[in-house]
């Protein structure tokens, strides 16, 4: 079985790491690294690191979307390409280990030419029973109800959705699609529910369609919330790091592929929790050591 993965907004992810990053001053980062990110994409290259196998959806348009797609070649991630007019974006993290704090800078996408047909269009080939994640924001101007509406159509078909997407999308996709698994922080949880707490932000996205729906809250853990009533706490990590860019989607990697390869949900938060810790621990986003889950 395959496992794929979507997201409409990939980048070049760029980490500088320095003893200190100074307001104002020149930086001549000692170490550099380039990957293929964006959410989806850090997914399906943890995935790949698990042993998945994995097939990556994705508009990459550009010089930077050829270095991106440059960067997956020997992953073991297939990519599915989708052609675009648009430069893809370029993200940079600076990662000062003297304070132990991070500098972000993330382009927006300020321009979508993707027909969200083309989009479904490539949904297609995946089979009835086979995970697809969907991960990242929606570009400005996109049709959340009619990417709603596809996933709703995928998941009619038996496609099992994964969401960890944001904003106005989050409810839609959820209300529309009803997807297997939802996985979200505890601040994009909020922002739909209104709840204060993660456990009841979880147990609000199981009553609006979620069939599993998990709250993450960085080194604190996360909980889980199912439709069959199961509520399963995850407690915090023992070993923090310094680099916690795409722990995240490394996460739901672990959680999905766990889940694929059979075990239970339990096992699956424990094992998705020590995936996204070992991403914490070294630069750049889904490059850790990990066991293989899979055959």
């Amino acid at each position: 079985m395959t496992i794929h993965t979507l997201g409409l907004t990939p980048a070049l992810d760029v980490v500088y790491v320095l003893d200190e990053v100074q307001l104002g001053g020149i930086h001549r980062p000692p170490v550099v690294i380039r990957s293929a990110g964006g959410k989806s994409l850090n997914v399906a290259r943890a995935l790949a690191l698990l042993g998945a196998r994995t097939r990556a959806v994705v508009p990459l348009g550009g010089r930077i979307g050829d270095l991106v797609a440059d960067l997956l070649t020997g992953s073991d991630v297939e990519v599915e390409r989708i052609p675009t007019a648009v430069e893809t974006r370029l993200c940079i993290t600076a990662c000062d280990t003297g304070s132990r704090r991070l500098t972000e800078f993330y382009e927006p996408v300020t321009e979508f030419d993707v027909p969200l047909a083309a989009v479904a269009e490539r949904l297609r080939a995946i089979a009835p029973g086979e995970w697809l994640t969907v991960s990242g924001a929606m570009p400005v101007g996109t049709d959340a109800g009619e990417f709603a509406g596809i996933l709703a159509a995928e998941a009619d078909r038996g496609v099992l959705l994964a969401i960890d997407v944001h904003g106005p999308a989050l409810g839609e996709i959820v209300d529309r699609a009803r997807p297997r698994l939802v996985k979200v922080n505890r601040h994009e949880a909020a922002d739909l529910t209104g709840a204060a707490d993660r456990e009841r932000s979880a147990r609000q996205l199981v009553e609006r369609g979620a069939g599993i729906a998990v709250v993450t809250d960085g080194e604190a853990g996360s909980v889980a919330a199912t439709a069959a009533g199961e509520f399963i706490a995850v407690p915090p990590v023992d070993r923090p790091g310094l680099f916690a860019v795409g722990s995240g989607d490394c996460y739901l990697a672990g959680l999905v592929g766990s889940l694929e390869g059979g075990a239970d949900l339990e096992r699956a938060l424990a094992v998705a929790a020590e995936i996204g810790a070992a991403n914490a621990q070294v630069p750049g986003a889904a490059v850790f050591d990990a066991p293989v889950l899979f055959a």
